[in-house]
């Protein structure tokens, strides 16, 4: 069952290359600070990193796990993402636990990134700590944003706290505007 059906058109699409040795995730928010996108969608990033940090489960064998932080550096990282941006509405800070914090008043991201290392290929959420790898100073890591206009994506926490979601459940919202 669908619950929310919004529309949203494609105002511009903000094409990015990014510095040698510049964290992913920072330069994405940065971005969307500069060209004022509140709702859009990250449409690809693809480049090579030298440090990758994930936030994703790190015990296996459970539907419920929960996330924490993985990290790998050295060697060539692969990776590529797809996510969503929106705006936040209000703080969560699970950074000790699962590296993720979303700030209110700033842009949301919501981008699950894969990385393969050494042959081996892993999917999390992209947090800080994914640091651009290249052999010149004018790299190749490119991505991809696309600003939209006429729907809102906000991220809000439930005033319901859990075990494991001390500081509330964060939830989507999706407005037609």
């Amino acid at each position: 069952m669908v619950d929310v059906i919004a529309r949203a058109r494609v105002t511009d699409i903000i094409y990015a290359q990014l510095s040698q040795d510049a964290d992913l995730y920072q330069e994405i928010m940065e971005i969307c600070r500069r060209e004022n996108i509140t709702t859009g969608y990250v449409l690809n990033v693809v480049g090579g990193l030298r440090k990758a940090r994930l936030s994703m489960p790190v015990k296996s064998g459970s539907n419920d796990a929960p996330p924490g932080v993985r990290e790998w550096e050295g060697g060539l990282i692969e990776c590529q993402a797809i996510g969503i941006i929106g705006r936040t509405i209000a703080t969560y800070d699970s950074e000790k636990i699962s590296g993720i914090i979303n700030r209110a008043g700033e842009p949301y991201l919501h981008i699950h990134a894969t990385i393969t290392v050494a042959g081996e290929t892993f999917m999390g959420h992209l947090i800080d700590g994914c640091i651009v790898r290249s052999l010149h100073k004018q790299s190749h890591f490119t991505i991809t944003l696309a600003k939209t206009e006429g729907a809102t994506l906000n991220f809000d926490v439930t005033k319901t706290v859990t075990a494991k979601y001390p500081t509330g459940i964060p939830i989507h919202e999706l407005v037609q505007n």
